[in-house]
């Protein structure tokens, strides 16, 4: 396993900034032969039992680093949704189902595309981005004071995330972390290997 990756997600668009901690890069221009990005993008289209059991010990081992000594209390791991109106990407859903049960952390559904939206990695201005989304999300339930682990298969401009997380916080949510199989490597500039002694409050500090 590589080092994970940590990126401030940002934008002038949303209030808040938003820690993201990635398995790797994702690089959409590699044609193939960046195996990371290869294996991610046949994971999420088609699933694979190899392919996951190694995405499930990663993952596992960054959730056990960022949230297990942290001193905060994580109530739920939530997936964000895909485009369409009330759809999940069910290999990802069985990913994270599977994470949760290794670190004991519940999963909870409880963010829902209610219309379905353009996919933003095919728009290239962030406000367009931005106005894809908006309006797109709903909260199933009252978060009041909870941490919610928000999880997605690539980041690549962060718009997606930053909107979920905002969603999320207006229905109360006290703190949000990101995780992702991939960040972009169009982002390599402002994201760096993760510390090895950084819990997720160590880093959801750091974003002020």
């Amino acid at each position: 396993m590589t080092k994970p990756k940590f990126r401030m997600l940002k934008s002038r668009y949303y209030e808040e900034n938003v820690p993201l901690v990635a398995l790797d890069y994702y690089d959409r221009d590699s044609h193939g032969e960046d195996d990371f990005s290869r294996k991610q993008v046949w994971f999420y289209t088609y699933g694979d039992k190899e392919i996951e059991k190694r995405f499930r010990e990663d993952l596992g081992a960054v959730f056990r680093k960022l949230f297990s000594e942290d001193g905060l209390d994580w109530d739920m791991i939530t997936l964000y949704p895909a485009h369409a109106e009330g759809t999940l990407n069910t290999h990802m859903m069985s990913l994270v189902l599977d994470v949760a049960g290794d670190v004991g952390i519940p999963v909870e559904q409880v963010i829902r595309r209610t219309e379905t939206v353009s996919q933003n990695h095919e728009i290239e201005k962030e406000k367009a981005k931005v106005v894809n989304l908006e309006g797109s999300l709903e909260v199933l339930q009252d978060l009041e004071g909870k941490n919610v682990i928000l999880v997605d298969n690539i980041v690549l401009s962060g718009v997606s995330m930053l909107n979920g997380a905002s969603t999320l916080k207006k229905r109360g949510a006290e703190n949000v972390f990101s995780i992702s199989l991939g960040t972009s490597r169009k982002h390599q500039e402002e994201t760096q290997e993760l510390n090895e002694d950084a819990t997720a409050l160590d880093l959801i500090q750091a974003r002020e």
